[in-house]
């Protein structure tokens, strides 16, 4: 008899062979292998950096831990919540995370019940007793438990996962059957906000219909908005365009050679990145050092001050676990033994990001500011200064709206290069003639005029 095994688990009985082990563990050599891998997740997608950062981080997860002399279990997965507009590619991402994780469950909220979640009880038809079936979360033990349209589930099914999500266990009092089922995974969730876009105007706790207890088990909360940005927009246009255009069925073998060679040179082989993620979960176990303890305790007592006078997502004790969480799997990353300070700070980066996301738009500016230099970790200052630049494109015909004159962009969209020098300041980038020189700003549609003190953004024909 030749046992076919389920698609689902082809993965799962996945054996590495010496070969790849080879081959990944000199991949990790690569001092920028983090940054690879979160541009290796979902190539497909355009942007969302710190949704990519994210679904890495959950993907190889943290160690799981049991406290001696007591019967109590830490765990070591992180779960994700991405909230935010119609159309920014969220169920992609789930889809994309589906087929990567070495062992995957897919639901969405209006087709699961409690019971289709956790665990049902039926009596079999042969036997005539009463026998137990997990549900979701039970079957994607050690792996990732993905759940879209998570606003559409009704409250009391929503509640029967607060256990699995913290003490990953569902206990079971049904029929005569008392037990409880392991449901080690982690939770990456798809959600639409209230009225079905995201308002920055309002809290976090108007704009989305949660409760705060199902929030707070949630380590990162990816709140994504679709903002009118005529160069990321332009860039986004011709990155789908092209996506259509390289992926058709009818292509012929030498363009899917030459398409293959364009490729971006750090982007990881879909095969490889698989390969990778499963050493790592199976070989690497690191370990938390004393220094970096201080230095998440400073993190939290920040964020607890923030919290007082902001209006976005509660900090609890259980971020300060999800710093580690992160921290670890950062180090599992490149596969190191130790988690060290870059981390650290790379974990940090992303609960700041999170929070901040979460705050009206009123309250991120002073807290983008006071937290800059986590922000700011491991990103290129032509990317920042880029950044800085767009948004205050943005302003200006922002402002221009305002004012009933319409911007013209075949004309260009003037920005002052005071205005621009000093944002730029406020992130610590005080030399931009490198910025100035850089393929980054001419592809981008701007030009720099010294004489009369401006920056002018074009669109490209």
């Amino acid at each position: 008899t030749i046992l076919r095994p389920k698609k689902a688990d082809a993965f799962a009985a996945y054996k590495l062979s010496d070969e790849d082990k080879a081959e990944i563990r000199a991949l990790a050599q690569d001092p920028k292998i983090g940054q690879r891998i979160i541009k290796s997740i979902a190539p497909s997608i355009h942007g969302h950096h710190n949704i990519k950062t994210a679904l890495a981080l959950s993907m190889l997860g943290g160690e799981a831990k049991q406290v001696k002399d007591k019967n109590h279990r830490l765990r070591g997965d992180i779960n994700i919540l991405l909230l935010g507009d119609p159309g920014v590619a969220k169920s992609q991402f789930l889809k994309y995370v589906e087929k990567t994780a070495q062992r995957a469950v897919y639901t969405t909220g209006k087709g699961a019940s409690a019971v289709g979640l956790t665990a049902a009880v039926h009596k079999d038809p042969i036997t005539r007793e009463w026998v137990l079936e997990g549900g979701a979360l039970v079957l994607a033990d050690k792996g990732v438990c993905l759940i879209d349209e998570f606003d559409k589930m009704n409250d009391q099914d929503r509640v029967s996962i607060h256990e699995a999500m913290e003490q990953q266990s569902i206990s079971i009092s049904k029929a005569g059957i008392v037990t409880s089922l392991q449901a080690r995974c982690a939770v990456i969730a798809a959600a639409n906000p209230v009225g079905g876009r995201y308002d920055s105007t309002r809290t976090f706790a108007e704009n989305v219909e949660l409760t705060e207890p199902i929030l707070s088990r949630f380590d990162v909360l990816c709140v994504v908005k679709d903002i009118v940005d005529p160069v990321s927009d332009e860039r986004l246009a011709k990155f789908v365009v092209n996506s259509h255009h390289n992926s058709h069925p009818d292509r012929s073998l030498e363009e899917k050679i030459e398409l293959v060679q364009n490729t971006d040179e750090d982007a990881i082989p879909q095969d490889t990145l698989r390969k990778y993620i499963t050493y790592a979960k199976q070989f690497c176990k690191p370990k938390l050092q004393h220094a970096d303890v201080d230095k998440i305790s400073k993190v939290y007592a920040d964020l607890r001050r923030e919290f007082v006078s902001g209006q976005g997502v509660p900090i609890a004790v259980r971020h300060v676990e999800s710093l580690i969480r992160m921290s670890e799997a950062s180090a599992r990353m490149h596969l190191r033994e130790y988690v060290n300070d870059s981390d650290v700070n790379l974990a940090i980066q992303t609960c700041l990001a999170s929070f901040i996301a979460t705050q009206k738009y009123s309250v991120q500016r002073s807290l983008q500011r006071k937290f800059k230099q986590y922000l700011s970790f491991q990103r290129d200052y032509n990317a920042l200064a880029l950044d800085v630049l767009r948004a205050l494109v943005r302003d200006v015909m922002h402002y221009e709206e305002v004012m009933g004159r319409h911007a013209n962009l075949s004309q260009g969209v003037h920005v002052k290069l005071k205005h621009f020098e000093e944002k730029a300041r406020e992130y610590d980038i005080n030399d931009l003639a490198p910025f100035y020189q850089s393929e980054m700003f001419v592809e981008n549609g701007f030009t720099l005029s010294t004489e009369n003190g401006t920056i002018a953004y074009i669109r490209p024909e």
